[in-house]
């Protein structure tokens, strides 16, 4: 008995997913790991635990972007929290906004980074219809008491106890900040050894692959139900909703030419934008913007260092599926300016304004259009190896699958 009281104790003080805060001591452990389980039941816990007024929702491209201590929040008076969660899609985030709502949270603002190959359905899938939206459901997970006991009583915990006591002096370690971000330090020595162009070509060849199989699927329109519950939520409350399209890296958008998703992220987007309109019916004084951040401009179109250069780094971005704090810190200010313009921010290399970002409406949507085609042309020719990359990449995993097969 005497061994599980000091099991418990050890875990309650060591405190590696900054539920009890007992003891908060710099070099003890004040810095967390990064979350391996029980992701959405904690950072769901934590924001509770804050009242954040500024959710951030979405995947891995959110919670390596969007760091809720970004100084545009403090400068609006918010207190943010990122709960997006790797690996996961806009079901994830309807359940989390459920509970919230559920518990009585209504945030100011909400931004919900949209990922267009979520949305896309694997070929064999039967068409789907756009869901109506049901009552919120309270059987979150967070609500059950098994892993409140499992995180404070499990072989697991304790090796995460452990770790949390070695990462303090580490700078380079897998962790997460008290407001949920992830600032993928992990990645440091990965480039020190190997330079960027390793991690841009590793994540260049999986993104083939994987767009190569999206490309024989659909969309799934059924997804479109969970945005209509969290719009409606988000209405209910008066909270400021923000779609965010990522900005992806000129590579990601070129492998959409080149395998053709194009037509369907197109598509995606005039959906989107009809959800919104349809929210904006059911409840007219709903406050809900569309941002587009994908396309080609200085920034998307970032060059990606040599083979075998470990020197050089990239300012935007880790890998081309994952941009860094410093871009979403540019995304977050664009945001809140709340434009319906073309946003005008500081140039990728320079302090000249250039226009990043667009705020996308029924309207305006021949204006993106063209946006998107005079950035693809200043990008080709100041970077036309990328696109033969591309192209290459392609050509190559398509000869692949036909020999395999």
């Amino acid at each position: 008995m005497s061994g599980i009281v000091l099991m418990i104790t050890f875990v309650v003080i060591v405190d590696p997913y900054d539920q009890y805060r007992i003891v908060v001591l710099p070099g003890f452990n004040l810095v967390k790991p990064g979350l391996t389980r029980y992701q959405s039941e904690i950072k769901l816990t934590h924001a509770a635990d804050i009242q954040a007024d500024a959710l951030i929702y979405g995947h891995s491209r959110a919670e390596v972007g969007f760091d809720p201590e970004a100084p545009v929040f403090a400068r609006h008076g918010l207190s943010a929290y990122n709960l997006a969660i790797p690996g996961t899609g806009i079901f994830t985030a309807r359940k989390q906004a459920e509970y919230l709502h559920r518990i009585g949270i209504k945030p100011k603002v909400i931004i919900l980074g949209v990922e267009f190959l979520d949305f896309m359905e694997a070929s064999h899938a039967s068409p789907s219809v756009i869901a109506k939206a049901r009552a919120p459901d309270d059987q979150h997970p967070v609500t059950q008491w098994f892993w409140r006991f499992d995180s404070l009583f499990s072989l697991a915990s304790i090796k995460d106890a452990i770790r949390t006591l070695y990462l303090q002096h580490d700078n380079e370690a897998d962790t997460m900040t008290s407001r949920g971000f992830n600032p993928l330090s992990e990645y440091g020595p990965i480039v020190r050894s190997e330079g960027y162009f390793t991690l841009f070509q590793q994540r260049a060849q999986e993104n083939t692959r994987i767009y190569l199989r999206k490309a024989k699927g659909s969309l799934s329109l059924a997804d479109f139900g969970h945005l209509r519950a969290i719009l409606d939520m988000a209405a209910e409350s008066g909270s400021d909703v923000n779609l965010i399209i990522y900005p992806y890296h000129a590579q990601i958008f070129a492998l959409f030419e080149e395998i053709g998703l194009v037509h369907a992220f197109e598509e995606w987007k005039n959906l989107l934008i009809n959800e919104i309109s349809a929210a904006q019916l059911r409840h007219p004084d709903a406050r809900i913007a569309l941002f587009d951040f994908s396309g080609y401009s200085s920034y998307n179109c970032e060059k990606v260092p040599a083979k075998g250069d470990r020197v050089t780094a990239t300012r935007w971005y880790w890998e081309a599926g994952h941009f860094k704090k410093q871009l979403g810190d540019v995304v977050l200010e664009s945001m809140f300016s709340r434009s319906t313009n073309p946003l005008l921010m500081v140039r990728a290399g320079s302090e000249v304004p250039e226009k990043f970002g667009f705020q996308l409406e029924e309207a305006n949507k021949s204006q993106n259009a063209q946006r998107i085609h005079l950035e693809r042309s200043e990008c080709m020719r100041n970077y036309p190896e990328l696109f033969a990359e591309v192209e290459a990449l392609v050509a190559n995993e398509r000869t692949h699958k036909r020999t395999a097969h």
